[in-house]
Parts: structure tokens; C-alpha cells; sequence
């Protein structure tokens, strides 16, 4: 019921966008981003906190961008998540987290940033999908959780269809459910995010 409320949201911005008049028209924006997901905080067993090391996340997102007012869809992947060199147990083997959100972005009036850095905040829902393995456990942990993100960055054009972009969010599951039994209690993630990104404006 909450992701069909969201998608319908969603929807509703994209085609305002879409039908809005020439002083306001949307642009697409393109993303493809790299960086480093820290901070981190979870109740799965048998895994190093998370907090202490900085680990590489890559991904895209796309947006659909007005004078003030956008929808985007994020896709971000960081691989060896649970995993620490520092960690004498070395129980978990591999792992990995993947997030796909949409979002609404809210932008500094395009008037206001043709000739200047454009910040933003973002926030919306999604999924992350967690995956781990560990030596000594035959059952990995493979669950799918509802999370939220909340954000903000600046984006600046370097020419008329390429620029860079820097982001930072915040994401945080919003289940209460205990899907595989392997957490203290329900299942629970969340992480920073900070990425930098090459802007192509379509």
C-alpha cells in the first residue's frame, strides 16, 4: 500500500513536470556516480560494525528536473559491505548492499544557477537488498528491506550538456519485520553515502 501511495506520487510530479509550460520545462539529467558508503549501523549477527570504514559504492541515478521541482530514480552498490580486513574472525566471505530508490528532488530555481553551482535536497523510499556469506554458516543472509533516504548536493554545468555533481545521503531501512532469523531482533540498516558524479544534461 505504502510503495503503490509512493509510485502514484511519483507519477502525479513527473507529469506536472512534463506539462509544464516553456519557462519551466524539465530537463533530463544522468548521473552515473562513484564513491564511498561509511557511518554504518545494523543488527545482523556474526558481522563487523560498519561505522569505521569507508567502503567504494558505485551507480546511476536518473532525474526529471524543473525551475524548482524534480523525480528521480537511484541506483547504488557497494560490494564487500560486512566485509574487514582488521577483523581477525573473517566470517563473512562476501557480501554486498543495493539500494533503488525514487525520490523527489527540490532544487535552487534554474533562473537563479545558469551561470553557477545548483544545490538541491532529496529524499524518498526504495529498497535495499542485503547479501551476506560467511565461512562458517552454509545458510547466507539474503534479505530485501523497505528503506527512505534523505539528502543534499550541488551540481554545476561545465558546458551546456556536461557537468559534475556531489551528493550526500543518508539511508536508513524501514522494516520491522525478522526475515532470516540472523539479526538481534528485526532487521535494521543504515548508512551514509557520499558519491561524486559525472552530470550529463540529455
Amino acid at each position: 500500500m505504502r510503495e503503490s501511495r509512493l509510485r502514484r506520487g511519483l507519477l502525479a510530479v513527473a507529469l506536472l513536470l512534463a506539462s509544464a509550460g516553456p519557462a519551466s520545462a524539465a530537463e533530463w539529467q544522468l548521473k552515473p556516480f562513484l564513491g564511498g558508503t561509511y557511518g554504518g549501523s545494523t543488527t545482523y549477527i556474526l558481522v563487523p560494525q560498519t561505522g569505521a570504514t569507508a567502503r567504494l559504492a558505485f551507480g546511476v541515478s536518473g532525474l526529471l528536473l524543473g525551475e524548482i521541482f524534480g523525480v528521480e530514480g537511484d541506483f547504488g552498490h557497494t560490494s564487500g559491505f560486512f566485509q574487514d580486513s582488521n577483523d581477525p574472525l573473517q566470517l563473512v566471505t562476501d557480501s554486498g548492499v543495493t539500494t533503488t530508490t525514487g525520490n523527489v528532488v527540490v532544487a535552487l530555481p534554474r533562473h537563479l544557477a545558469q551561470y553557477t553551482l545548483r544545490p538541491y535536497v532529496v529524499g524518498g523510499a526504495g529498497i535495499v537488498h542485503i547479501k551476506i556469506d560467511y565461512r562458517l554458516n552454509p545458510i547466507s543472509t539474503s534479505s530485501t528491506l523497505k528503506t527512505m533516504d534523505l539528502g543534499a548536493g550541488v551540481t554545476g554545468f561545465l558546458t551546456k550538456h556536461l557537468g559534475v555533481s556531489w551528493d550526500v545521503r543518508y539511508f536508513r531501512s524501514i522494516d520491522r519485520t525478522i526475515e532470516t532469523g540472523q539479526s538481534i531482533g528485526s532487521e535494521h540498516l543504515s548508512f551514509w553515502r557520499a558519491t561524486m558524479a559525472l552530470a550529463i544534461r540529455l
